[in-house]
Formats: C-alpha cells, structure tokens, sequence
C-alpha cells in the first residue's frame, strides 16, 4: 500500500515570505564579502605575521592593517612610494603570482577564518604567509652595506654612510644571534654584506630578526611593483596596538 504524499503545512503566502528571507540573506552576505574585498584592496587589508622573521618588536602571531599600494601617477609610479624605515608587504622574487581563482577566493577565506587559513602562491615555504613583511631599508639611487648585521647607507646626493636608523630617522630593535664557529662571512646570516648600488625602481628591504629573515641579503633588490602596501596599524597583542 502506498504511503501517502507529503505536504507542506505552510500556506502559499508562508512559503513565499521563506523564500524572500533567503534571498535576504543571501543578498547581505553577498554585500559584506563585496564591501569587504573593496576595503581590503583599497583601504586596509588585514593580514597575520606567520614567522619570526621581525622579532624582537613583532613576534609571529602579531596582526595589524596594511595600506595598499594603488594610487599611481599619469607615469605609472606610485603617488605615495615607500620610505625608509616604512614596514611593508611584498611577494619576494621566488614566489609565483596567484592565479586569478586564488586572487578571488583567497582574501575571502582569510576573512571567514580570520587569517588562520591562507592558500596563497603553491611556491610558498610551508608556514609562510603568501605576502611577507620587511622593512625598507634603501631606496633607489642609494648605497647599501651590512657590517655586524646593521645597514649603512648613503643616498644619492650624500658623501657619508650613516646608520639605518639614523637614515630612516626610526628607532627599532634588532635581533641577532651567534653563528655557528667557521660561519663564512659570504653568507647572509654572516652579517656582513659589500655595498650594493640601487638602480632605479629598486628597494632593498631587510628583517628586524637579522638572524632568521629571508629578504634583499638572499634575492637582492625588490622592485616597487612588488611592493603592495605599508603596515599602518597594529591591533593585536595589545602591547603592539596603534601606529608602527
């Protein structure tokens, strides 16, 4: 015997009233991914350091807002380039460019999990973000060297090398660690580093830790077309909250 049909005990007028709650619904997400995708492609874009590679002042886990770059002249150059001394992110030369699904999905699965998921680039090292983040240390036409892991640099215009710090007018700490014995000073680690001649377009960019950052000592110059934005705020761990 048959069992008998099913109906719904919802009137007609109940189920379009579902109906149009759905739609509803749907309708806000759709407004929160589109307003949050155009906040953080042009206003602030909120990312998770992943490594240690800018302690002592920013430990992995520290998260803050970054300032994308987008803002360019009739010429094709950025109206407010970076400074030295400027925190920024940046795609490094090993990496290769997300393909445009990765571009699409990407900052929206970083929002839902809250930065705990990041697909990025498949080149990416495991535990890396697929931006990282460093600190412009010369900028084009300057001169650059490494001795004891600080930078010295000297502009274009300039007759005497002077400290990073002193260059960039910002003070920040440093981390360094003692090599192992017999450490050739050709390495990067080693701390020391010949001067290095900027050409045009060409940032050198280097990492608080000195003793564990991948940056311009390994791959060189970063030109500023992979430089995307500058880290303007930070808001976690509190100690970190405000302003670089």
């Amino acid at each position: 015997m048959p069992l008998p049909a099913t109906r719904s005990r919802l009137s007609y007028k109940d189920r379009i009233s579902h109906q149009k709650k759905r739609f509803r619904f749907v309708g806000v997400v759709l407004l929160v991914l589109v307003v949050y995708l155009f906040i953080s492609t042009t206003l602030a874009e909120p990312w998770v350091l992943n490594t240690t590679s800018m302690n002592p002042g920013y430990p992995s886990g520290t998260r803050f807002l970054v300032h994308p770059y987008w803002l360019r002249d009739k010429d094709g150059d950025l109206r407010f380039p970076p400074k030295r001394g400027d925190l920024v992110s940046l795609i490094p030369p090993y990496i290769v460019p997300d393909a445009w699904y990765f571009k699409a999905i990407n900052p929206v699965l970083r929002m839902v999990t809250f930065q705990k998921i990041d697909i990025g680039p498949l080149s990416k090292a495991d535990g890396e973000n697929s931006r990282i983040f460093k600190r412009i240390i010369a900028l084009p036409g300057d001169t650059v060297y490494l001795e004891d892991s600080v930078a010295y640099v000297k502009g274009a215009e300039d007759e005497f090398f002077i400290s990073e710090f002193e260059m960039s007018g910002i003070g920040y700490d440093l981390e360094m660690h003692n090599l192992p014995r017999g450490w050739s000073e050709k390495l990067p680690l080693s701390g020391t580093m010949d001067p290095l001649v900027l050409e045009e377009g060409q940032y050198f960019v280097l990492g608080d830790n000195r003793s564990a950052s991948n940056d311009s000592r390994y791959w060189g110059s970063i030109p500023v077309e992979d430089i995307r934005g500058k880290i303007f705020f930070f808001y976690w761990p509190l100690h970190s909250f405000g302003k670089p």
